[in-house]
Protein backbone atom coordinates (compact mmCIF):
# COMPACT_ATOMS: atom_id res chain seq x y z
CA UNK A 1 0.00 0.00 0.00
CA UNK A 2 1.80 3.47 -1.35
CA UNK A 3 1.82 5.80 1.40
CA UNK A 4 1.40 9.72 -0.25
CA UNK A 5 2.61 10.85 3.45
CA UNK A 6 -0.01 13.70 3.55
CA UNK A 7 -2.54 15.00 6.09
CA UNK A 8 -5.58 14.50 3.22
CA UNK A 9 -8.12 12.73 3.68
CA UNK A 10 -8.25 12.04 -0.39
CA UNK A 11 -4.88 10.78 0.16
CA UNK A 12 -5.26 8.26 2.94
CA UNK A 13 -8.64 6.93 0.80
CA UNK A 14 -6.68 6.59 -2.48
CA UNK A 15 -3.59 4.93 -0.02
CA UNK A 16 -6.18 1.95 1.13
CA UNK A 17 -8.58 2.08 -2.15
CA UNK A 18 -6.54 2.68 -5.59
CA UNK A 19 -3.87 -0.27 -6.00
CA UNK A 20 -4.73 -2.02 -9.19
CA UNK A 21 -8.05 -4.33 -8.63
CA UNK A 22 -9.03 -3.27 -5.39
CA UNK A 23 -11.75 -1.43 -6.58
CA UNK A 24 -13.18 -4.20 -8.42
CA UNK A 25 -12.71 -6.83 -5.68
CA UNK A 26 -15.59 -4.18 -3.84
CA UNK A 27 -17.67 -4.03 -6.75
CA UNK A 28 -17.80 -7.64 -6.79
CA UNK A 29 -18.55 -7.54 -3.25
CA UNK A 30 -21.47 -5.09 -3.29
CA UNK A 31 -23.00 -7.21 -6.49
CA UNK A 32 -22.73 -10.32 -3.76
CA UNK A 33 -19.58 -12.19 -4.76
CA UNK A 34 -18.18 -13.53 -0.75
CA UNK A 35 -15.97 -16.59 -2.42
CA UNK A 36 -12.55 -16.60 -4.06
CA UNK A 37 -13.66 -18.27 -6.66
CA UNK A 38 -16.65 -15.71 -7.43
CA UNK A 39 -13.45 -13.16 -7.92
CA UNK A 40 -11.90 -15.49 -9.90
CA UNK A 41 -15.36 -16.34 -12.15
CA UNK A 42 -15.86 -12.27 -12.43
CA UNK A 43 -12.48 -11.17 -12.27
CA UNK A 44 -10.29 -13.42 -14.67
CA UNK A 45 -7.59 -11.60 -15.75
CA UNK A 46 -6.74 -11.02 -12.20
CA UNK A 47 -4.17 -13.74 -10.70
CA UNK A 48 -5.35 -15.80 -7.91
CA UNK A 49 -1.64 -14.91 -6.10
CA UNK A 50 -2.57 -10.53 -6.19
CA UNK A 51 -6.34 -11.18 -5.56
CA UNK A 52 -5.24 -13.42 -2.40
CA UNK A 53 -2.95 -10.47 -1.54
CA UNK A 54 -5.73 -7.38 -2.29
CA UNK A 55 -7.90 -9.77 -0.19
CA UNK A 56 -5.74 -9.75 3.07
CA UNK A 57 -4.76 -5.82 2.81
CA UNK A 58 -8.52 -5.20 2.70
CA UNK A 59 -8.93 -7.03 5.38
CA UNK A 60 -6.36 -5.49 7.00
CA UNK A 61 -7.83 -1.56 6.66
CA UNK A 62 -11.09 -3.14 8.01
CA UNK A 63 -13.50 -3.10 4.95
CA UNK A 64 -13.81 -6.54 4.44
CA UNK A 65 -13.96 -9.53 6.97
CA UNK A 66 -13.29 -13.10 6.28
CA UNK A 67 -15.38 -15.84 7.78
CA UNK A 68 -14.73 -19.72 7.65
CA UNK A 69 -17.81 -21.64 6.20
CA UNK A 70 -18.78 -24.23 8.17
CA UNK A 71 -21.21 -26.00 5.64
CA UNK A 72 -18.43 -25.59 2.86
CA UNK A 73 -14.72 -25.41 3.09
CA UNK A 74 -12.74 -22.53 2.38
CA UNK A 75 -13.70 -18.57 3.63
CA UNK A 76 -16.24 -16.35 2.81
CA UNK A 77 -15.66 -12.65 2.30
CA UNK A 78 -18.10 -10.08 3.73
CA UNK A 79 -17.98 -6.12 3.40
CA UNK A 80 -18.02 -4.37 7.06
CA UNK A 81 -19.94 -1.55 7.53
CA UNK A 82 -16.53 0.58 6.32
CA UNK A 83 -16.93 -1.61 2.80
CA UNK A 84 -20.49 -1.07 2.54
CA UNK A 85 -20.08 2.64 3.11
CA UNK A 86 -18.08 2.98 -0.59
CA UNK A 87 -21.52 2.13 -2.37
CA UNK A 88 -22.19 5.43 -3.00
CA UNK A 89 -18.55 6.24 -3.85
CA UNK A 90 -18.11 3.72 -6.44
CA UNK A 91 -21.39 4.84 -7.83
CA UNK A 92 -20.04 8.64 -8.32
CA UNK A 93 -17.18 6.56 -9.78
CA UNK A 94 -18.96 4.40 -12.31
CA UNK A 95 -20.89 7.37 -13.52
CA UNK A 96 -17.74 9.71 -14.57
CA UNK A 97 -16.43 6.94 -15.80
CA UNK A 98 -19.03 6.69 -18.12
CA UNK A 99 -19.28 10.03 -18.92
CA UNK A 100 -15.70 10.58 -19.68
CA UNK A 101 -13.76 7.44 -20.02
CA UNK A 102 -16.19 4.70 -21.76
CA UNK A 103 -15.77 6.01 -25.43
CA UNK A 104 -14.79 2.62 -26.76
CA UNK A 105 -15.45 -0.98 -25.48
CA UNK A 106 -13.70 -3.65 -26.75
CA UNK A 107 -15.50 -7.25 -27.12
CA UNK A 108 -11.92 -8.66 -25.64
CA UNK A 109 -12.84 -6.89 -22.75
CA UNK A 110 -16.42 -8.22 -21.74
CA UNK A 111 -16.94 -11.48 -19.42
CA UNK A 112 -19.70 -13.44 -20.37
CA UNK A 113 -20.66 -14.24 -16.83
CA UNK A 114 -20.27 -11.10 -15.91
CA UNK A 115 -22.62 -9.34 -18.05
CA UNK A 116 -25.63 -12.42 -17.58
CA UNK A 117 -25.28 -11.82 -13.99
CA UNK A 118 -25.03 -7.94 -14.32
CA UNK A 119 -28.59 -8.55 -16.20
CA UNK A 120 -29.71 -10.99 -13.31
CA UNK A 121 -29.06 -8.00 -10.74
CA UNK A 122 -30.79 -5.49 -12.65
CA UNK A 123 -33.91 -8.12 -13.77
CA UNK A 124 -37.57 -6.75 -12.45
CA UNK A 125 -38.87 -10.01 -11.05
CA UNK A 126 -41.69 -8.27 -10.28
CA UNK A 127 -43.09 -8.17 -14.57
CA UNK A 128 -42.34 -11.50 -14.20
CA UNK A 129 -44.82 -14.18 -13.86
CA UNK A 130 -45.29 -15.99 -10.45
CA UNK A 131 -43.70 -19.44 -9.83
CA UNK A 132 -40.14 -19.81 -11.41
CA UNK A 133 -38.92 -18.25 -14.28
CA UNK A 134 -35.71 -19.97 -16.30
CA UNK A 135 -33.93 -17.47 -18.78
CA UNK A 136 -31.24 -19.35 -21.24
CA UNK A 137 -28.22 -16.74 -22.75
CA UNK A 138 -27.13 -18.52 -26.40
CA UNK A 139 -24.19 -16.29 -26.32
CA UNK A 140 -21.79 -16.25 -29.71
CA UNK A 141 -18.35 -15.75 -28.02
CA UNK A 142 -15.05 -17.20 -29.07
CA UNK A 143 -17.23 -20.14 -28.13
CA UNK A 144 -20.86 -20.60 -28.32
CA UNK A 145 -22.01 -20.10 -24.49
CA UNK A 146 -24.63 -20.77 -22.58
CA UNK A 147 -25.67 -18.89 -19.31
CA UNK A 148 -28.95 -19.47 -17.23
CA UNK A 149 -30.92 -17.07 -15.13
CA UNK A 150 -33.21 -18.77 -12.42
CA UNK A 151 -35.64 -16.94 -10.93
CA UNK A 152 -37.49 -17.85 -7.90
CA UNK A 153 -39.42 -16.50 -4.85
CA UNK A 154 -38.12 -12.99 -6.67
CA UNK A 155 -34.63 -13.72 -6.34
CA UNK A 156 -32.64 -14.13 -9.25
CA UNK A 157 -30.15 -16.60 -9.46
CA UNK A 158 -27.11 -17.11 -12.04
CA UNK A 159 -26.16 -20.52 -13.14
CA UNK A 160 -23.80 -21.99 -15.47
CA UNK A 161 -26.04 -24.61 -16.38
CA UNK A 162 -29.53 -25.57 -16.47
CA UNK A 163 -30.28 -26.88 -12.68
CA UNK A 164 -33.62 -28.96 -14.27
CA UNK A 165 -35.80 -26.54 -14.46
CA UNK A 166 -38.21 -25.83 -18.62
CA UNK A 167 -36.10 -22.88 -19.68
CA UNK A 168 -39.09 -20.45 -20.17
CA UNK A 169 -37.34 -17.99 -22.58
CA UNK A 170 -34.26 -18.21 -24.64
CA UNK A 171 -32.48 -14.85 -25.46
CA UNK A 172 -29.47 -15.24 -28.37
CA UNK A 173 -27.27 -12.73 -29.29
CA UNK A 174 -23.20 -11.96 -29.79
CA UNK A 175 -21.04 -11.07 -26.43
CA UNK A 176 -20.76 -7.96 -28.56
CA UNK A 177 -24.14 -6.90 -28.74
CA UNK A 178 -24.81 -8.11 -25.23
CA UNK A 179 -22.41 -5.73 -23.76
CA UNK A 180 -24.08 -2.73 -26.29
CA UNK A 181 -27.45 -3.64 -24.65
CA UNK A 182 -25.96 -3.37 -21.26
CA UNK A 183 -24.22 -0.23 -21.71
CA UNK A 184 -27.43 1.02 -22.93
CA UNK A 185 -24.77 1.81 -26.57
CA UNK A 186 -27.75 -0.25 -28.57
CA UNK A 187 -31.51 -0.27 -27.38
CA UNK A 188 -33.48 -3.14 -26.86
CA UNK A 189 -36.11 -2.48 -29.39
CA UNK A 190 -33.74 -2.17 -32.44
CA UNK A 191 -31.08 -5.13 -30.95
CA UNK A 192 -34.76 -6.75 -31.68
CA UNK A 193 -35.43 -5.18 -34.84
CA UNK A 194 -32.59 -5.92 -36.41
CA UNK A 195 -32.19 -9.39 -35.75
CA UNK A 196 -28.81 -8.32 -33.41
CA UNK A 197 -30.53 -10.12 -30.35
CA UNK A 198 -33.21 -13.23 -30.55
CA UNK A 199 -35.84 -13.85 -28.00
CA UNK A 200 -37.97 -16.67 -28.22
CA UNK A 201 -40.60 -18.23 -25.49
CA UNK A 202 -43.68 -18.11 -23.56
CA UNK A 203 -45.40 -15.02 -25.69
CA UNK A 204 -45.84 -13.11 -22.39
CA UNK A 205 -41.81 -12.79 -22.08
CA UNK A 206 -41.12 -12.41 -25.22
CA UNK A 207 -43.66 -9.72 -25.70
CA UNK A 208 -42.65 -7.32 -22.30
CA UNK A 209 -38.69 -8.11 -22.17
CA UNK A 210 -38.21 -4.53 -22.10
CA UNK A 211 -39.99 -4.53 -18.92
CA UNK A 212 -38.52 -7.44 -16.88
CA UNK A 213 -34.61 -6.80 -18.77
CA UNK A 214 -33.21 -3.84 -17.48
CA UNK A 215 -30.11 -2.25 -18.33
CA UNK A 216 -27.32 -0.90 -16.47
CA UNK A 217 -28.29 2.14 -13.93
CA UNK A 218 -24.95 3.63 -16.04
CA UNK A 219 -26.10 3.77 -19.17
CA UNK A 220 -28.24 7.39 -19.83
CA UNK A 221 -24.66 9.10 -18.11
CA UNK A 222 -23.04 9.90 -20.65
CA UNK A 223 -25.38 11.29 -22.74
CA UNK A 224 -26.98 13.38 -19.88
CA UNK A 225 -23.40 14.68 -19.74
CA UNK A 226 -22.94 15.48 -23.03
CA UNK A 227 -26.56 17.64 -22.43
CA UNK A 228 -25.48 19.41 -19.72
CA UNK A 229 -22.54 20.73 -21.78
CA UNK A 230 -24.87 21.68 -24.39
Amino acid sequence: MYDYEEACPISKAASVLCERWTLQIIREMLLGATRFSEFQKYLPKMSPTLLNSRLKNLEKQGIILRKRTPEKKGYEYRLTPAGQALQPVLMEFGKWGMNWAFASMDEKELNASAIVRDFAVALDTNQLPSGDTNIQFNISAEEELKKFILVRNGCAQVCDENIGNEVDVYLTSTLSTLGNIWYGKLPIATALDTGQLKVVGASYLTSTISRWLHVSQFSNFDFLAKEATQ
